[in-house]
């Protein structure tokens, strides 16, 4: 077992505390006063409503080990309006284990049992959970050391959709239009595989520095939803989510989140 450094939780509220009564799954609490918690922005690929395979029985008997009959504390996003609830009722969160200071996302990243998956109103630790996901992608533990879980290329992206995934590749041509920039990887922007960047992401890059045009050439790493565009496509709905990686390294610069 890894264990991660203590997280940064200062882009969100602390809204609350707990004691875990049992770990209903590989992504569910439940607290001894009766209220159930959805660790927020994970994914677990092998899990589904009816079974769960080897990854997700490995993360509900880690989670069961570490936090069972633990005091936690609860952050959640600071709006108060919307992301800290599903639509079950369930608290979405991120989640620290007192005392101990144990962010138990970051657990879980650690040990390759679980992949980054924010949604657009969960994305204050996007950076540091993509740190970590890479960090046991490249040790290769966990879900990792099977080739089964990979990054996808852009030939190979095609095989991802619908579902989150990762896909590495170099740009080859982009264009703007009708407000959205596309990143295209092949020499047919019908078929190959894009990123489109919605006109109030690019403003936020642009602001922040991050001219658009200089990806053209550079290889890169996005994160996303992979749907079926004009070939695969993934919408950019965070800066956090697109990497520049440097040739032939696993290091990247991933821009500031912003919200």
């Amino acid at each position: 077992m890894f264990l991660p450094e203590k997280a940064d939780f200062s882009d969100l509220a602390l809204t609350g505390d707990g004691q875990v009564q049992e770990v209903l799954g590989p992504l569910r609490l439940r607290l001894t006063d009766g209220r159930i918690v959805q660790l927020s922005s994970l994914h677990i690929p092998d899990l589904t409503p009816y079974d769960g395979g080897d990854i997700s029985l490995a993360a509900q008997a880690l989670l069961t080990e570490m936090l069972t009959n633990k005091q936690i504390r609860i952050y959640q996003t600071k709006r108060d309006d919307k992301g800290r609830q599903n639509r079950m009722g369930h608290l979405l969160a991120q989640i620290e284990v007192k005392n101990g200071e144990l962010w138990v996302q970051g657990l879980l990243l650690k040990n390759g049992l679980a992949l980054i998956m924010p949604t657009k109103d969960n994305i204050e630790m996007s950076a540091q959970m993509s740190a970590l996901e890479q960090e046991a992608r490249a040790s290769q533990i966990g879900m990792w050391a099977d080739d089964g879980y990979t990054v996808y290329t852009p030939e190979t992206a095609s095989e991802g959709l619908n579902s989150w995934g990762i896909v590495e590749g170099t740009v080859r041509a982009a264009a703007s239009v009708r407000n959205t920039y596309y990143l295209n990887f092949g020499t047919d922007w019908k078929t190959d595989f894009t990123i489109g960047i919605p006109s109030d992401i690019r403003r936020t890059m642009s602001a922040h520095g991050i001219d658009l045009a200089l990806f053209t050439g550079r290889r890169v790493r996005v994160h996303g939803w992979l749907e079926s565009y004009n070939g695969p496509y993934i919408e950019l709905f965070s800066p956090a989510w697109i990497e520049v990686l440097p040739d032939e390294s696993q290091s990247s610069t991933l821009p500031a989140e912003n919200n």
